[in-house]
């Protein structure tokens, strides 16, 4: 679940939901029989979390304060027997909750977490992981992967949201199967890239042969092998053939160019940099479609920018958060 339902969840077990929040619920349940399957555990266990605590008195004041010096930052004291929390207006919905961790352990919000699922979130840069088959992922700054302490006797099954590289340990006995988002990507032992989002996705195969299926159109699927290239993109799947030593930039830091006209290498650094990069219309055409070769390891755009421009004979500036590549 996304944080967005889970607050609108909160919200309708609480009996605070609006209209719009009922109609946003229905349709999430409506897409996948496992929304509806989330949906309803949480349900139970809320209602079980009800009946455990109807006869126990919490001080659900003390109880947050407790959670909250934890959890929140600069978090202002209850004062009075009122309560009054200055909080982020959602946060009242969790106290109840925040009372039940206190007592057993269990966030009923996130029943998956009980599960023994682990979250991992590649905040303040990449993240190598190892997991519990010994299938090493990359994981890409900003981007999220949730998977169990332990497989499934039968499948290896984890959740992505962003980019990373995976190199799965073989076991024809137990597929590995990758939720990511508007896709299922599945595999027996491979070393792959997916970048996903929640209606796109992209996915690169390395070594081996990957299985790429839409979430919302199973019965159509892409078997890739090495030097494939799947794309997800309005609701159509593509598959081309790749051969770009430059994909894993992200995790390398290493970018190589043999041959490659100007304009194309401008767009790679768009897409690798996430940067607004463009050539000025005054730039020859003779300019931009010259051929290059150049190579760049862990360089800053600004570094990139100034040896690209040596080479192709012309400079650049920023302009509101912009790089123009002008004529000398």
């Amino acid at each position: 679940m996304n944080e967005q339902i889970d607050m609108i969840i909160a919200r309708k077990l609480a009996g605070e939901a609006t209209e719009d929040d009922i109609r946003q619920l229905e349709a999430w349940i409506a897409a996948d029989g496992r929304n509806k399957e989330e949906y309803e555990k949480v349900s139970r266990l809320w209602q079980s979390t009800g009946d455990i605590f109807k006869d126990i008195r919490f001080d659900n004041g003390n109880a947050w304060n407790k959670v909250a010096t934890k959890t929140v930052h600069k978090a202002t004291a209850i004062k009075n027997s009122k309560k009054t929390i200055n909080f982020p207006a959602w946060t009242k919905y969790m106290v109840a909750a925040a009372a039940a961790v206190l007592v057993i352990g269990v966030f009923i919000m996130k029943p998956f977490m009980g599960d023994g699922m682990k979250v991992v979130i590649a905040d303040n840069g990449n993240k190598e992981l190892v997991l519990p088959d010994n299938s090493h992922v990359s994981l890409r700054m900003g981007s999220k992967l949730s998977y169990p302490k332990e497989f499934a006797s039968n499948k290896r099954k984890v959740a992505l949201e962003g980019e990373a590289f995976f190199e799965v340990t073989r076991n024809e006995a137990k597929p590995f199967v990758i939720d990511a988002q508007s896709v299922s990507v599945k595999v027996l032992g491979t070393s792959f890239n997916v970048l996903c989002d929640t209606k796109a996705a992209v996915v690169t195969v390395v070594t081996g042969k990957v299985q790429m299926t839409p979430k919302d159109q199973k019965h159509k699927y892409l078997l890739l092998t090495k030097g494939m290239q799947g794309d997800f993109a309005e609701d159509k799947l593509t598959q081309t053939t790749v051969d770009n030593a430059n994909m894993l930039f992200w995790r390398t830091g290493e970018l190589k160019y043999e041959n490659k006209p100007l304009n194309d290498i401008v767009k790679d650094l768009c897409r690798y940099y996430e940067k607004d990069i463009v050539i000025d219309a005054a730039v020859p055409n003779a300019v931009r479609s010259q051929l290059i070769n150049i190579s760049f390891n862990h360089q800053t755009i600004e570094q990139v920018l100034t040896e690209l421009c040596l080479v192709a004979q012309c400079k650049w500036e920023l302009r509101n958060n912009q790089y123009v590549i002008l004529a000398r």
